[in-house]
């Protein structure tokens, strides 16, 4: 998929953040010079455009925007702290106060920023698509809020670009408390649900046996899965303690220790 990067209508300097945004994202830098994203579209034979922002990069493609906005983590941590409600993925990976988590997918980033709230440290997050890392990584770097519970672990999140069977094999044995996997950004819950185009830009491999065995070697504590509950996926994987949500999904988990 062919995709360019350029600035909003009013503005055509290259800035230092822009800059090491497009090291990050590796794709080629086209001056907006007044045009319309569908004529430099056309212009360029190009897919779809990324338009570098204050707020962060958004990405536009097939009529549809992508960009980082912690909707999901920002009602998880709320409903903990205003109603005391527990959060199924922190449950799941028994988190706590200063743990090691490593994210292996790294997706829109909620997990990511709902570990980091309750561990207090930092998360490390693995994307393998070099489009959606550099977009959630500087949609992160570059997101204001004053809400200080939402700010500080967005700002605790690592977002490294890696292939996370090549990441888990250069870490050394328990580097980290808890490996989670989360392979449903990958696909859409529901059949009737439209394919995305962000998911063209996903990479779109199961979790395989030897993944989940790195994994296991990687963790002090637990790895931990994140699937439809209906299905084959976990018996696949050789996890057999599973924990249903309230809705189709389910954890896998696998202690260590």
């Amino acid at each position: 998929m062919k995709l360019i990067v350029t600035s909003p209508l009013a503005a055509d300097s290259m800035s230092a953040e822009l800059e090491q945004f497009l090291a990050d994202i590796n794709l080629p830098y086209i001056p907006r010079r007044g045009k319309s994203l569908s004529a430099m579209m056309q212009e360029h034979n190009a897919e779809g455009v990324v338009v570098w922002k204050k707020g962060g990069p958004v990405l536009y493609l097939e009529n549809e925007q992508f960009f980082f906005h912690p909707n999901m983590a920002k009602i998880r941590i709320g409903a903990f702290r205003k109603q005391g409600q527990a959060d199924p993925m922190i449950k799941a990976c028994g988190l706590k106060a200063g743990d090691r988590f490593l994210d292996c997918t790294l997706g829109l980033g909620a997990d990511a920023i709902v570990a980091a709230y309750f561990t207090q440290t930092k998360v490390v997050s693995l994307e393998s698509s070099p489009v959606i890392a550099a977009i959630i990584k500087w949609g992160m770097r570059l997101y204001d809020t004053d809400i200080s519970w939402l700010r500080e672990p967005i700002s605790k999140i690592e977002v490294i670009h890696a292939d996370h069977n090549e990441f888990l094999a250069q870490q050394d044995s328990k580097s980290f408390d808890v490996v989670y996997f989360d392979p449903m950004f990958r696909q859409p819950l529901l059949k009737s649900q439209p394919l995305s185009p962000l998911r063209r830009l996903a990479d779109p491999r199961p979790l395989s046996v030897e993944t989940i065995k790195e994994a296991c070697r990687v963790a002090r504590s637990r790895v931990v899965v994140k699937e439809r509950y209906q299905g084959d996926e976990f018996k696949r994987l050789g996890i057999e303690t599973v924990y249903p949500t309230s809705g189709q999904l389910a954890y896998g988990v696998i202690n260590i220790c």
